[in-house]
């Protein structure tokens, strides 16, 4: 399989249509509503309670939408369960329930001049700008704006705005158009800085605008004027870009360097330590850099550092008159220092071949490297300060935990039996207050650190992920690391790293209409003291997304119109500055039905993830867990409460635009985030990507996809037009004896075969003679392609996958006994396990939260 394949933006079928839920009886226009059982009766098998009544879980004949609760999901190894006696699927809302539609819906932010609540964010769907932003970019938690603080705050939602500025567009959305006004530079509001949008309002016969942010009426320049029309819209609306487009590029000013744009400028920095050349991580990372040379942007003034290090820091000069690199060596590791960088950033044009000799030589030269020293934090140090100059992009290839020299890390056991639950989340704190200040210095001088961790072991992930989240970089990890199973997915986490739509010193503010501000914000950034309402972001690439928690200062006009608007000052690749401007008009209301008919689920859940992410730190995932109940029970109830009063107290009602709202709450307290099973860098791993991921990947982390595969084998073809075959409920229930299944978690692929599975199957998908061979087959078990059509159509739905997510997903065997087979059983979200109630019982259990807060 070609690495080249992953490393463009996803084809228009990648995801799945909106959530649904066929056949749910409706509560009104605005929600859905399931009958539970008469209060008081507790959930089948749980602690302190009876067993159920005879006949309990067998719906009454010809009751709408009733629910039974009798034998919940199994918690033993995924088998064929009856389904007798059990509620009927159809009634509990989960996002395959929905036919997925074969027609791309085409959505256009504003209709008849009011704003569109957009579609679902992993649904498939074209972008047409008419005014507003595409969701891509913007998307608010609450479509309609309540009109008072009493308002939002009885509606037990957040108020929030998830900002991903560089988004992929579909290839069928309207472009960006990128406005170039010349010395005058982007028309701005002289007292608030808010910069044109459709939604000034002009006067004077064109001469003056009044700013739909603070109110302000501004002159406009004479070279802008134009006259308005009988509308009172200027006549040239529909020929400017910012005066009809919710997003739109201006090319900057001089004002607006600080300095000359900065070149693109990459650093490589390999551990070529004792461990990292044993595990084969020193081979394969010097394969994949030398791979993706040629995939940097830039052009032709691309610069290249290489830099290697041990118990010592090893930088090279690679110039185009040398045959031969010369190697310097920092051996004090204690006082971190850097030559100049003139000396050692290579102009990629001039010194490819020379920049390929070296990395082919560097796995020989330290084949016989002695001794477990790592200063791997020493030499992250001195990368930075190399780049403190220029700037750039620094990736740290990390094989082994830092033990040696500056900022030396010691060995912390989060995952011992022996400790309680305080002290294992403290272990998700960074172990070295120093770490986030070096990320900081780095952020000041615009160096983008990503860190690539390749061990063997622990090592620490939660101190590195400081590095990455204040510089706007991206962390990975591979535990443990096999090159025969992971350098395919190293090679293409690192194209795409360095291919990807991104931009470079680049400062982002959201800005909000008088009555709403911007109480804070969590994702990648860096916001230093002296800035209060600007984020600085040394990089920023178009997979990370951030979360702006939105407040009300006053009271607001119903059936008036708030405006909030995000501005990003970067560089591109190619050198250019310029200002990516994202405007979002939202209707207000005093109807609380509106409120939440205008809910939007996927914003919802990534403050809701955010929000749990960056409290695990120091905190306790108890306490995470309440906090992911107390909110939905008060969103529900509130729901209840203040739009259908007049249903029946044993009716669990669902508002309409959030009924998937209990499912995705139970897979977050599922994940590993709150899992109790989980290793401690598998947690620090969760919680530094959960922080900066977008809407489309936090709901792919939170709810797996999940794929008959011998179903697909006996069709003997993919579904046309690119799209997926059908995704299975998450439940042990829905799997076949004898099938083969593959779930796709955004990080992973799992592929998991029965074991009453015949041999002709074995034998097509994995090249073994039957189950029996399989089963003993030692982990890890690469999955090869084999010459027929089954194995063929496996492969061909792993690219679709791939494809889909933007990233190649390592291929992983789940079966009976390997490690791989317990993270398969978990995630089969709908089954009761270790780590939480079923589906159905939590349901019930919310239910009656509601219940007593209703009481």
């Amino acid at each position: 399989m070609q690495p080249s394949q992953f490393g463009g933006a996803p084809p228009p079928g990648m995801a799945q249509g909106p959530p649904g839920m066929p056949g749910m009886p409706p509560a009104g226009p605005l929600g859905s509503q399931m009958q539970m059982r008469p209060p008081g009766m507790g959930i089948p098998g749980a602690a302190g309670m009876g067993p159920p009544p005879a006949g309990f879980g067998t719906p009454t004949p010809g009751s709408a939408g009733q629910m039974g609760l009798g034998g919940m999901g199994s918690m033993g190894p995924p088998s064929r369960q009856a389904m007798s006696g059990r509620i009927d699927p159809t009634q509990i809302p989960r996002p395959s329930a929905v036919q997925q539609s074969q027609e791309v819906q085409v959505f256009e932010t504003r209709v008849n001049g009011a704003h569109v609540t957009p579609p679902s964010s992993i649904s498939r769907f074209v972008v047409r700008d008419r005014g507003n932003a595409s969701p891509r970019l913007l998307r608010s938690s609450l479509n309609t704006v309540p009109a008072t603080t009493d308002m939002l705050n009885n509606s037990g939602m957040q108020f929030a705005l998830a900002v991903q500025p560089l988004a992929l567009p579909d290839p069928d959305d309207d472009p960006v158009v990128v406005v170039d006004l010349g010395e005058l530079g982007p028309v701005r509001c002289a007292r608030c800085k808010g910069y044109m949008n459709p939604y000034m309002r002009w006067t004077d016969g064109g001469k003056a605008f009044a700013c739909n942010f603070c109110g302000h009426t501004n002159s406009c320049p004479d070279v802008y004027f134009c006259y308005l029309g009988p509308d009172n819209r200027r006549r040239d609306m529909y020929e400017r870009a910012e005066l009809s487009c919710g997003t739109y590029e201006v090319v900057a000013t001089k004002e607006y360097f600080a300095r000359p744009a900065m070149p693109v400028i990459h650093v490589f920095l390999m551990d070529v330590g004792h461990a990292a050349v044993a595990s084969g991580a020193t081979a394969a990372t010097c394969q994949c850099i030398e791979q993706v040379l040629d995939a940097l942007q830039g052009g032709d003034n691309t610069l290249v550092g290489i830099v290697t290090f041990d118990s010592n820091v090893h930088f090279y000069n690679v110039t185009k008159d040398q045959t031969q690199p010369q190697m310097m060596v920092m051996a004090d590791v204690a006082d971190v220092y850097a030559p100049m960088s003139s000396q050692l950033l290579a102009k990629l044009s001039d010194c490819r071949g020379q920049l390929a000799e070296l990395l082919s030589s560097i796995p020989t030269m330290f084949a016989a490297a002695q001794g477990p020293e790592s200063c791997a934090a020493a030499a992250i140090e001195a990368c930075v300060e190399l780049l403190k100059p220029t700037g750039g992009k620094l990736h740290a290839f990390v094989a082994s935990l830092p033990n040696h020299g500056s900022k030396a890390l010691k060995m912390r056991d989060g995952s011992a039996t022996n400790i309680g639950d305080k002290e294992k989340q403290q272990a998700l704190l960074a172990q070295d207050n120093t770490y986030y200040t070096l990320a900081s210095q780095a952020a000041d001088y615009n160096v983008c650190i990503d860190v690539f961790l390749l061990p063997q072991a622990y090592i620490d992930v939660a101190t590195f992920s400081s590095l990455t989240n204040t510089t706007g970089g991206s962390l990975y990890h591979y535990l443990p690391f096999n090159p025969l199973m992971d350098q395919d997915q190293l090679l293409n986490d690192l194209k795409w790293n360095v291919s990807r739509p991104q931009g470079l010193e680049a400062i982002l503010r959201v800005r909000c209409s008088a009555g709403i501000d911007v109480e804070s914000y969590v994702g990648s950034f860096y916001k230093p003291p002296t800035s209060p309402t600007d984020l600085y972001l040394a990089a920023i690439d178009c997979d990370k997304a951030l979360v702006a928690k939105l407040v009300m200062t006053e009271k607001l006009s119903p059936n008036s119109e708030v405006y909030l608007q995000c501005a990003l000052l970067y560089t591109t690749t190619d050198g250019a500055r310029r200002i990516r401007i994202s405007t979002l008009a939202l209707p207000v209301s005093d109807q609380m039905g509106a409120v939440f008919k205008g809910a939007d689920l996927d914003t919802q859940l990534a403050s809701l993830t955010r929000q749990v992410a960056v409290t695990l730190p120091g905190g306790m995932t108890g306490a995470g867990k309440e906090l992911i109940l107390a909110r939905i029970t008060g969103i529900l109830s509130a729901y209840r409460k203040y739009c259908a009063t007049s249903s029946s107290s044993v009716q669990l009602i669902l508002p309409e635009a959030l009924k998937l709202l209990p499912l995705y709450s139970l897979a977050l307290q599922k994940s590993p985030l709150l899992r109790p099973d989980v290793r401690i860098d598998e947690r620090s791993l969760w919680i530094a990507t959960m922080v900066s991921a977008s809407c489309p990947r936090t709901l792919g982390l939170l709810h797996p996809r999940l794929f008959a595969v011998h179903q697909l084998i006996a069709a003997g073809s993919m579904p046309p037009a690119g799209h997926l075959p059908e995704q299975l409920v998450l439940s042990s229930e829905v799997l076949d004896q004898g099938g083969v299944y593959l779930l796709d978690n955004g990080a992973d692929l799992l592929i998991y075969m029965d074991q009453e599975a015949n041999d002709k199957l074995v034998q097509d998908v994995f090249g073994m003679p039957n189950m029996e061979a399989l089963l003993r087959a030692p982990q890890p078990l690469p999955v090869i392609q084999q010459d027929n059509p089954a194995s063929r159509l496996l492969f061909e739905l792993l690219t679709a996958l791939r494809l889909s997510r933007c990233a190649f997903m390592r291929l992983r065997v789940a079966k009976k006994g390997d490690p791989y087979y317990p993270l398969f059983v978990n995630m089969m979200v709908e089954d009761r396990s270790t780590a939480g109630m079923s589906y159905v019982e939590y349901l019930c259990h919310v239910h009656r939260q509601i219940q007593d807060k209703m009481s």
